[in-house]
């Protein structure tokens, strides 16, 4: 209740209590609304979006995270590590680390400069590809691994797709995908999209093979 005296609007305490309760249904309220459309706007699981072929949602997928382990092999080494690669448009961001946890490399590239720190070392390239290659020894096609890790196919590549239409071998067409090839054998549906969790990236010219194990997608 509430009064006026002398001018003055007077409140009792059972009006400040209910102007409490009034005041805090709003606040929550507020955060829900907010915490729904940030979601809404990073991460889009709509019925619209989930009526889209896979294809056209890993197309608009362009910030993910994954984390799981690789394995480089080429005739003369055979080469394993932890994986934590992020990914936000062209942006990357690429770690390896040992079984307990010690960085082998650390690769962040914001989409014109490429800088890598390996062994205590620190390095810079205008390309992935070129800096990995030169301190490494290691060919990654990171011009294309963020379409083909995913399983996402170009219209000119060959696509060979399992019993649930999902590829199952891309042989890729462009200018720097000469003698790639991407096997898929693990698919799960992850935030209303299938993904692939084991991948095989081989290329017999450059006598390189790749090999990617995904513990887990996530789709920011």
């Amino acid at each position: 209740m509430y009064f006026f005296t002398k001018g003055f609007l007077v409140l009792t305490y059972s009006s400040y209590k209910f102007i409490g309760v009034c005041l805090l249904i709003f606040l929550i309220s507020g955060c829900k609304n907010t915490h729904n459309l940030h979601n809404r706007k990073t991460i889009d699981i709509s019925a619209e979006y989930l009526q889209l072929p896979n294809q056209e949602k890993l197309r608009l997928m362009s910030h993910w995270e994954l984390t799981g382990k690789i394995a480089v092999i080429t005739p003369s080494e055979r080469k394993s590590a932890y994986l934590n690669w992020q990914q936000s448009n062209k942006n990357i961001d690429f770690r390896l680390t040992n079984l307990i946890g010690v960085s082998l490399l650390n690769l962040i590239y914001d989409g014109e400069t490429a800088r890598l720190e390996a062994d205590g070392e620190k390095y810079e390239d205008e390309s992935t590809e070129a800096l990995v290659y030169r301190t490494t020894g290691w060919i990654l096609p990171l011009d294309n691994l963020p379409q083909w890790i995913k399983g996402a196919a170009n219209a000119r590549d060959l696509v060979f797709m399992n019993d649930n239409s999902l590829p199952e071998i891309i042989q890729p067409i462009c200018a720097t995908c000469t003698g790639w090839e991407i096997t898929y054998s693990q698919y799960e549906y992850v935030q209303g999209v299938w993904l692939p969790f084991l991948v095989e990236v081989n290329n017999s010219l450059k006598q390189t093979r790749l090999k990617f194990k995904v513990n887990q997608w996530q789709r920011r």
